[in-house]
């Protein structure tokens, strides 16, 4: 008997066997789950456009569920803004503990907390007058190398061009998982960066414990009390972790905020780049 070839035979039989099962489960989450079944989905949309309120993606038919991540704020002083943007010529002051500022001629970054930086560019000199979305792209990305700000864990996930001007939005991901609210934030024009905000997030530990969350088409229903979203278009739908230093003992001061737990969450973006969050259980 060739003992090699049985081996071979059993492991695929056992990688086909797993896969099964794997998809079994599935199957029976799904059937159990009376939201996540076809006829609830389909009243879920209609009941969405009867306030105007449209679905240009898959609604994902899952039972959601994230490990608890315990986060905390990025740092960064105005010594190192000053030295990786402006070669240590710009002019520092101290409001207080909490707030900083830089100018360089024609442009200046603020520093609030040691955590959130924006940066505004004032100069009218024109230097790309051939500025379409690539050349957007890149000039944003080397903004964010000068800045020495490690692009590992972020995606971009918003482009839009208006009347000239690009406004890109980069998000944090952790193992394909989006990371709220975190974000980096530029508008690039044929000036070049005209203004970049930064406030990010970095995982701290992955806890054992796994928490559960409605399934993405009851949460949508929350969508029907927010006149605010009335007539905009839903285009993702994903699965995040949640950072909200409100909810985690910092109410009166959440700027001050330093770390706390990530929990999963329903991410809506629109068309237009609003951003809603559910985490309804």
């Amino acid at each position: 008997m060739d003992w090699s070839k049985a081996k071979t035979i059993l492991i695929i039989a056992f990688i086909i066997t797993n896969i099964l099962l794997v998809y079994v489960i599935k199957v029976e989450e799904s059937s159990s789950e009376p939201t996540l079944t076809d006829e609830f989905i389909e009243d879920v949309v209609e009941l969405l456009k009867d306030k105007n309120i449209y679905i240009d993606t898959e609604i994902p038919k899952e039972i959601p569920h994230l490990n608890v991540m315990t986060v905390e704020y990025e740092n960064i002083s105005l010594e190192e803004l000053n030295e990786n943007y402006f070669d240590n010529a710009g002019n520092i002051n101290f409001n207080d503990d909490s707030l900083g500022h830089i100018e360089k001629g024609e442009q200046s970054i603020l520093l609030m907390n040691n955590r959130r930086i924006i940066y505004e560019n004032r100069e009218d000199r024109e230097l790309y007058k051939d500025l379409d979305r690539d050349k957007a792209i890149d000039l944003a990305e080397e903004f964010i190398r000068k800045g020495k700000f490690d692009s590992s864990d972020m995606k971009l996930t918003f482009v839009k061009e208006d009347g000239g001007v690009f406004y890109l939005e980069y998000s944090k991901v952790y193992m394909d998982t989006l990371v709220e609210r975190a974000f980096t934030n530029l508008q690039i024009d044929k000036r070049g960066v005209r203004r970049f905000e930064r406030l990010w997030l970095k995982e701290i530990d992955i806890g054992e414990t796994q928490i559960y969350i409605n399934t993405a088409p009851k949460s949508l229903l929350t969508l029907l009390s927010m006149e605010e979203i009335y007539g905009k278009t839903i285009t993702d739908i994903s699965l995040c972790y949640y950072f909200d230093p409100q909810r985690h003992e910092y109410l009166d001061e959440p700027g001050r905020a330093k770390q706390g737990n990530a929990i999963p969450a329903w991410r809506i973006q629109f068309h237009d780049g609003y951003k809603v969050y559910i985490d309804d259980y």
